[in-house]
């Protein structure tokens, strides 16, 4: 524990009071369907709320942002690093997680200290599909993740349906400009991509995120250029940057389309929303069309 004014044992002793209330009130619900939440994942926070449940979480990690009312709730904080003393005080009976190297410690913590620690890995359209029913069964409503799953996956397979018979086209989903960095083989982009009617140039390689000279880049002549603007969130940065490269045929054509970030880069329940936009973006329309709400 961090902060100013307390002692060391002043602190230790308010950390061990924090651990007692937590433990006994997990004991007491242990049974019950969890009321108090907390995600450490913008992807998990969009799944609960998709869930209809979103008024049970009582923390999220920083980077939680949608739906809106996610923003209102409060900080435990970062994704790599969350704040075991503000989860704690929070008297969670459910703390929902997604694994990585950086935050591992902190969550495995959790689980010593005596709370309910649920791990998902939704970084898949299938592992999508399951931490829902998983995370639905956690909060004692698997038949609303049925139906959450049921629904996604007819959305997707309205969508596929669009670009049945449609051309595929070779594409490249950028997702930082300095230094050059694309979406590659194995990830989620690759497998929207892929289902949006698209070759991904990027995935020749087998790497996940490669970092690419503008020269393969040329040598491998994407049609369409999805550039996220991870970096520059402006048209008229992606528009300097490209520019000089109209042998691409993609910058040519006036195929570079510019926007997306965060949605495009996160797994989760709007994954169908984001497969429309892809294939808007890649068959139809040079700017992919607004969020639905």
């Amino acid at each position: 524990m961090r902060g100013e004014g307390r002692g060391a044992g002043g602190e230790r002793q308010l950390l061990a009071l924090i651990v007692a209330l937590v433990v006994a009130t997990s004991v007491l619900a242990e049974d019950a369907a969890p009321r108090r939440v907390v995600s450490l994942a913008p992807s998990v926070t969009e799944i609960v709320f998709a869930l209809g449940a979103g008024d049970r979480l009582v923390g999220v990690s920083a980077h939680c942002d949608y739906p809106e009312a996610a923003k209102t709730i409060d900080r435990v904080g970062t994704f790599l690093q969350p704040n075991i003393e503000v989860i704690l005080a929070k008297r969670p009976d459910l703390v929902i997680a997604v694994p990585s190297p950086e935050n591992r410690s902190a969550v495995e913590k959790l689980g010593e200290l005596g709370l309910r620690v649920l791990v998902v890995r939704p970084e898949k359209v299938d592992e999508v599909l399951q931490a829902i029913g998983v995370i639905a069964a956690a909060l004692g409503d698997a038949p609303a993740g049925e139906r959450l799953i049921a629904s996604i996956r007819a959305d997707l397979g309205a969508q596929k349906a669009r670009v049945a018979s449609a051309k595929p086209r070779k594409v490249l989903m950028i997702v930082g400009r300095r230094p050059l960095i694309a979406a590659g083989a194995g990830t989620y982009q690759d497998e929207l991509l892929v289902m949006a009617g698209g070759v991904n140039v990027a995935a020749a390689g087998g790497e996940a995120w490669p970092h690419l000279s503008i020269e393969r880049v040329i040598v491998t002549a994407p049609e369409v250029i999805l550039d996220t603007g991870m970096d520059e969130r402006d048209d008229a940065g992606a528009a300097a940057f490209w520019a000089p490269f109209d042998t691409i045929p993609a910058v040519r054509n006036g195929r570079v389309v510019v926007g997306g970030g965060y949605d495009l880069l996160r797994p989760g329940p709007r994954m169908a929303r984001t497969l429309a936009t892809l294939i808007d973006a890649i068959h139809e329309s040079p700017t992919p069309p607004a969020p639905r709400p």
